[in-house]
């Protein structure tokens, strides 16, 4: 049986070449004589033809071709073998081209940052960013609501210390910045939140001071304040040993970078500070900070609430008749707003004495009482102390960093108190305030709650 189907594939192999042969010879003849066309009925076997018979012509197998496409091999019939094919060498196909990424070229700053960046004087609708570079050099801020900012501010001198104005901007509302030299940047990407407008009555604020040294403590408190994350920060002053001495000054920005770079600074003059022009003073090259007023003694409202900044430290004259307290007079009473906070250095109140609290009580409480304010904040005895005294409350918040003092005679007014390293937490929302005072170890030292003096839908007078 094998035999037999070996030779009939062998005879139908040999049809295949007479019929191939065939057709190559009567190409062209199918050119000048077509034949006729076929039936509807014929199928792809008329076209091999029994074994000892002619082929159909060449021009009927293209109109089979035509009519029927492709054939099938009919289940009876032996299919012939395979034939398989290698590829050569030159058949092989070439790899696809590999793509190389273009380097793109980063403009390279002319200067390094030595120094911030850090926020300061926010208001509503503008705030000041500074920095320090190591040489001379055109500084810009590049700022916008996102990350790819869209505006840039230059700064027009060339120098070592910048403090570029942002105007024009929303209210309470965040925005990414960053500093630039040579149009690389120096910074990395940062953001801020301009103060709240007059109509938005819910905000937070740190308060904190005398971080002098005891580094590791000063790390520790602004770490809290870092998670905190308040709107803003008032220091009570004392920032640092020796205000006239640079590297003291360094430290305490390398210490408070991450929080400076997101959260605006207001800050009292403290005793060690010693009056030097490095703290503030418009005319100095080397003025540090940026802050409203003459810098000593100033005020600025945020949201719902005013606020007020002395120089009591032991330099600056707050006597009856003074220039300082003509200024305080003047504004306390064109206070319009429903909350109302002082903050300076020297406490009136304290269970540390101090042979300048007489002095504070005799000049300014009197003034503190009649005209409404609500919370005064101090430093300078380190540590944490609430007094309560005729409707108005007084805080103590000097556990910075510097060595803690221990209470010495406990005040009659004394609500609270605490020998902690901590800041306080004070949150405003629209009639309502609480306040907390925390640990470098995330501990509550105390709370209260605070209602402003007059009914809060009506404006002092």
């Amino acid at each position: 049986m094998a035999e037999s189907n070996a030779k009939r594939a062998l005879v139908i192999g040999v049809a295949w070449v007479s019929v191939l042969l065939t057709t190559l010879a009567g190409l062209a003849a199918c050119q000048s004589a077509p034949a006729p066309p076929p039936t509807a009925t014929a199928t792809a076997e008329a076209v091999v033809a029994p074994l000892g018979t002619s082929p159909p012509g060449v021009c009927e197998m293209e109109r089979f071709a035509q009519l029927e496409g492709p054939t099938e091999t009919p289940s009876s019939q032996v299919e012939a073998p395979t034939v398989t094919f290698s590829p050569g060498p030159t058949d092989t196909p070439a790899p696809p081209p590999t793509w190389t990424p273009t380097a793109t070229t980063v403009p390279t700053p002319d200067a390094d940052l030595i120094r911030g960046p850090y926020l300061q004087s926010v208001t509503a609708d503008s705030i000041t960013v500074v920095w320090e570079t190591d040489r001379p050099t055109h500084g810009t801020v590049a700022y916008g609501e996102t990350g790819t900012y869209g505006l840039r501010v230059a700064d027009p001198a060339v120098g070592t210390r910048h403090a570029v104005s942002l105007t024009s901007l929303a209210p309470y509302t965040a925005y990414h910045y960053r500093v630039e030299s040579g149009g690389a940047p120096l910074s990395e990407d940062a953001t801020f939140r301009t103060a709240a407008g007059s109509d938005q009555t819910r905000f937070t604020f740190a308060v904190f001071g005398d971080t002098r040294t005891g580094h590791q403590f000063h790390r520790a408190v602004v770490a809290r304040m870092v998670e905190a994350a308040p709107d803003f920060v008032l220091h009570t002053g004392d920032l640092v040993a020796n205000g006239s001495i640079p590297d003291h000054w360094d430290t305490l920005f390398k210490i408070e970078q991450a929080l400076l770079a997101h959260t605006p600074l207001f800050l009292a003059m403290g005793n060690h500070e010693r009056n030097d022009a490095l703290y503030a003073d418009g005319r100095h090259p080397s003025d540090l900070f940026y802050l409203p007023g003459n810098e000593r003694w100033y005020t600025f409202d945020y949201g719902n609430a005013r606020f007020v900044c002395l120089q009591v430290n032991g330099y600056g004259d707050f006597s009856p008749g003074s220039q300082q307290y003509a200024w305080l007079v003047e504004t306390l009473a064109a206070n319009t707003q429903p909350w109302l906070f002082v903050f300076f250095h020297v406490p009136p109140y304290s269970s540390v004495q101090d042979a300048l609290e007489a002095d504070v009580r005799g000049a300014l409480v009197p003034l503190f009482e009649r005209y409404g304010v609500d919370v005064v904040f101090n430093g300078h005895h380190h540590n944490y102390e609430r007094n309560e005294m005729n409707g108005v409350t007084y805080v103590v918040s000097a556990g910075g960093g510097a060595p803690l003092y221990a209470a010495q005679e406990r005040e009659p007014t004394q609500a609270a108190f605490a020998l902690a390293y901590h800041f306080v937490l004070v949150e405003v929302d629209g009639d309502h305030l609480k306040a907390t005072a925390i640990s470098n170890d995330g501990d509550v030292l105390d709370e209260f709650d605070h209602k402003p003096k007059l009914d809060y839908n009506q404006k002092r007078v």
